[in-house]
């Protein structure tokens, strides 16, 4: 857990974004980066069930999220956050992180 949390702390200062909360124990971590006062990303990593959830929340709602639990992985579109949509591959916080700076960006949030 401890390499996550470093990769997360890392990716945070690389994007500009401020840690606001973090919990970990051993198995678990929940983590939130801010982007601006009511925008930010939330991850929740779990090693016993080897999950990872991410979602980008604007204001107080999931806009976009990606998955994963087991090795199962699924997307939930910014277009229909509330929908599924399995993945081939699971969600890697860096890449997750783009694209919700670019998603922001093209809707000019930020």
């Amino acid at each position: 857990m401890i390499a996550f949390i470093h990769e997360v702390e890392n990716i945070a200062e690389q994007y500009g974004l401020q840690i606001t909360g973090l919990d970990a124990t051993d198995v678990t971590l929940m983590v939130r980066m801010e982007v601006m006062p009511s925008v930010f990303i939330q991850v929740y990593r779990n090693l016993k069930k080897n999950k990872l959830n991410m979602a980008l929340v604007l204001g107080n709602n999931r806009i976009y999220g990606a998955d994963s639990e087991g090795g199962i992985a699924h997307e939930h579109p910014i277009e229909h956050p509330l929908s599924h949509i399995q993945t081939d591959k699971e969600p890697e916080l860096e890449e997750f992180v783009l694209k919700c700076l670019r998603y922001l960006q093209e809707r000019n949030i930020i």
